[in-house]
């Protein structure tokens, strides 16, 4: 794979079998780097379907600040918190860094260490959002 900004030749390694999709496919590449190391996004034009039998259901959602969602029928969904559970070790991260001689080695790496753990918790809070929305769309046939 190359690139148009001179970077060279890149090699992937991966889970996904990108022969099986045809060049002309392949929309765009992107080239992102997050605190764990960097990742190439494909954009790919496929035809995809999912076949959903209608539930022939309507609820109301309410999201709010105290909990994720409040439905019509009364069911309330927690909100899990993730960023407070995680704050005292978020704390203590910030803590290193703060102690670390400023341009040294040490405190390049408790930069990584704490990046790594931010974006561990932004990992989860979308995962959590995700999988809830997944689960209220394919139980629902509208939702206002």
């Amino acid at each position: 794979m190359t690139d148009g900004f001179k970077i060279g030749r890149l090699k992937l390694v991966g889970s996904r079998d990108l022969n099986f999709y045809q060049i002309e496919q392949i929309k765009r590449v992107r080239l992102v780097r997050r605190a764990d190391g960097y990742y190439a996004q494909f954009c790919v034009d496929v035809d995809r379907r999912e076949g959903m039998e209608p539930t022939q259901t309507t609820i109301g959602l309410d999201v709010g600040l105290n909990h994720f969602y409040t439905d019509s029928k009364g069911e309330v969904v927690e909100n899990p918190r993730l960023l407070r559970k995680s704050e005292r070790q978020l704390k203590k991260l910030q803590r290193k860094v703060s102690k670390r001689k400023k341009g040294s080695a040490n405190r390049r790496k408790a930069i990584k260490r704490l990046a790594r753990k931010h974006l561990q918790v932004s990992r989860q809070r979308k995962d959590f959002a995700v999988k809830t929305a997944r689960c209220v769309v394919r139980s629902n046939d509208l939702i206002a």
